[in-house]
């Protein structure tokens, strides 16, 4: 796959279960298309979506569905990236509701850097995560 043709465009990648690598899709009009499968890839800005309706069929069924994914800009590796504040993220529908640090259990909504190597996967961890807002903080 050429992946500098895909490179800068907002895709959705997530772990297909039938081959064990990482399935990319691109929007294309209205629909999300498969451009291929990987097991080393960046993308830049992900945010992280679960589908709630989907996590509860999973685990009403038993049978893996595609849920749960990450979008963002796909970036190509060139070189290997020497980052040292890359730290794993993990997801699994049977015991929370959300991608999370997988050292520390704590969700993650959005990061700098989404990394796949060698079929593991990994943010960056100095990203800041936004905050939940009821009523604003307007000073008064």
């Amino acid at each position: 796959m050429d992946w500098q043709v895909c490179q800068g465009l907002q895709t959705r990648i997530y772990r297909n279960l039938g081959n064990g690598l990482m399935s990319l899709t691109q929007q294309i009009n209205k629909s999300w298309l498969l451009v291929g499968h990987t097991s080393n890839v960046a993308i830049e800005y992900p945010k992280f979506y679960v589908s709630e309706a989907g996590r509860q069929r999973v685990i009403r069924e038993r049978q893996k569905n595609v849920h749960a994914w990450a979008t963002g800009r796909l970036l190509t590796i060139a070189h290997r990236l020497d980052l040292p504040d890359l730290k794993q993220i993990y997801y699994c529908p049977y015991t929370q509701p959300y991608f999370s640090w997988l050292d520390s259990g704590e969700p993650i909504i959005s990061a700098d850097l989404l990394i796949v190597i060698d079929n593991q996967v990994f943010c960056t961890s100095n990203y800041q995560q936004p905050q939940l807002t009821l009523f604003g903080n307007e000073a008064t």
